[in-house]
């Protein structure tokens, strides 16, 4: 047998002295794109990490933007000849809504029954006081009513909401029907003092009426001017329940009306995050649509209330909350001034950050 002595290769590319050219196995890669595949795996628990520490070294509650609002009521039944517009600004003691009154006028016995000769003005001025005395002393008596029923109402969702069979806004809600009522029966009592002593006054010497007029009856004017609803304050008119021509009855919900008291925030903190529930307090009020107001904690309402449902996961049940109110550092822009507006506040750690 004979032995052959070969000589080993050079390199991988030659065999026996002739180059092989192989097909590469792989190519390069590069770096960059290894960088952005380690970003994607990361970003994931870098995000969730994050939002654990934000979580654990700031509190975030849930809040609605409060505003000053009343209801204003129609006081007397009439038709709408005027009516202010939605946004308009009404001064303390301007109508709001102008009520016609004539043709319920009208339908009263006094007014229905046979015209007295103008000779005797005096007796039908005492007829027509008196029938309105006794349409107002009825209405009193009705008004008196409802409050009772409402301070009835006041009474069960307060024993309703020791036992936690009734939320915190329906317990306010009866409480602003109470003082509705209570305002309805003021009024009424104020009316019928005022006729009493017009009845009065009219009984003590005749009026001072010529003959040959034309018979409207003394202080129907008045009673159409008191008919109509008056801002009780400086306020802007955010929602009609009326419109131009529309037949309203007494006591019926005609506008809201906002004031112009500076908004406040109304946050709810659990129990176990009481320390942020401190007067003086610093916070981020956090809108939806991205804006960033900085705000100041004022006072804290003296009784637990449940975070509003819709603020809260249906899975999370609504525990009572710490109420803490808020005051904006500077005054909420109108796209903010909404009442009920959901937000978030974020409470400061220990140093004020920057926005």
């Amino acid at each position: 047998m004979k032995i052959q002595f070969d000589k080993p290769p050079g390199s991988a590319q030659e065999t026996n002295g002739l180059s092989v050219r192989y097909a590469a196995s792989k190519r390069k890669v590069p770096r960059w794109r290894w960088y952005l595949l380690l970003a994607m795996v990361l970003t994931p628990p870098g995000y969730l990490l994050t939002r654990f520490m934000v979580a654990y070294w700031w509190e975030t509650a849930p809040a609605v933007v409060i505003t000053e609002q009343v209801v204003v009521r129609a006081r007397e039944a009439g038709r709408v000849t005027q009516i202010a517009d939605i946004g308009a600004l009404v001064r303390a003691g301007q109508p709001v809504i102008a009520l016609d009154t004539t043709t319920g006028a009208t339908r009263t016995p006094s007014s229905a029954a046979t015209p007295r000769p103008a000779s005797d003005p005096s007796q039908t001025t005492l007829e027509t006081f008196a029938s309105r005395q006794t349409t107002l002393d009825e209405a009193l008596r009705l008004a008196h009513s409802q409050l009772a029923l409402q301070q009835e109402r006041v009474r069960t969702m307060q024993a309703l909401r020791a036992e936690g069979a009734a939320t915190r806004q329906e317990l306010d809600n009866a409480r602003f029907q109470e003082l509705q009522a209570r305002a309805d029966a003021n009024r009424a009592q104020a009316d019928v003092s005022e006729n009493r002593h017009l009845l009065a006054r009219a009984q003590s010497r005749p009026p001072a009426v010529p003959p040959g007029t034309d018979g409207q009856l003394p202080g129907m004017a008045a009673a159409t001017d008191d008919a109509d609803v008056k801002a009780p304050f400086d306020a802007q008119v955010v929602r009609q329940f009326a419109h131009l021509g529309e037949w309203v009855e007494r006591g019926a919900d005609v506008a809201v009306l906002q004031g112009p008291a500076p908004a406040m925030v109304h946050t709810y903190l659990p129990p176990d995050q009481a320390r942020y529930a401190q007067v003086g307090r610093l916070a981020t009020l956090r809108f939806m649509d991205g804006g960033r107001i900085r705000a100041e904690v004022v006072d804290v309402v003296a009784e637990a209330e449940r975070t509003p449902a819709e603020r809260t996961s249906p899975l999370t049940p609504r525990m009572p909350s710490i109420v803490a109110r808020l005051r904006p550092v500077e005054p909420l822009p109108p796209a903010y001034r909404i009442h009920q507006l959901p937000l978030d506040v974020r409470f400061d750690w220990v140093w004020s950050w920057p926005l």
